[in-house]
């Protein structure tokens, strides 16, 4: 009888090369995360503040669910600080998280470095006051304010 010459390892040699080959892939891609965010939540749209030497919009309208999320296009990293109570309002929150440290304890802020995101999402309609405190070339800080105002869907629509 004809026997077929045993190849040891070949066989095992092919899915080490496919698995690693994947792994890889999937490291490229969850390094490219940033250049390709998501525009919609799963309760609403995200919407984007830039942050530059000014903020991009300054004041934002959003809907119950929608996402607001900052995106620090400084040089240098900048603190997003909601000056409005916000503990019993958010559905959401990433890289958010109470200031301890302040006198009331409902104020949150999000440290953002260059390049990177933070966000929030509201459940109730209200208008909120936040300010960004970015590094300037002048001795003090300098603070960008901005609004969020968050219409019911009722009002958004203009019933």
């Amino acid at each position: 009888m004809d026997q077929e010459p045993k190849v040891e390892g070949t066989m095992q040699v092919q899915p080490f090369i496919i698995v690693s080959a994947l792994i890889l892939l999937a490291a490229c891609q969850h390094s490219l995360v940033r250049d390709s965010m998501p525009t919609i939540t799963r309760t609403g749209e995200i919407k984007d503040v830039v942050i530059k030497e000014k903020l991009s919009p300054a004041t934002v309208a959003a809907k119950p669910g929608d996402e607001i999320r900052w995106i620090n296009k400084r040089q240098s990293d900048v603190e997003v600080i909601l000056l409005t109570p916000v503990m019993d309002r958010l559905t959401c929150q990433r890289n958010f998280g109470g200031n301890m440290g302040a006198a009331d304890r409902n104020q949150y802020s999000a440290k953002i470095e260059t390049n990177d995101t933070a966000g929030v999402c509201f459940r109730d309609p209200a208008e909120l006051k936040y300010v960004v405190r970015a590094e300037s070339s002048d001795p003090r800080d300098q603070n960008l304010p901005g609004t969020i105002t968050i219409d019911s869907e009722a009002q958004t629509r203009g019933y």
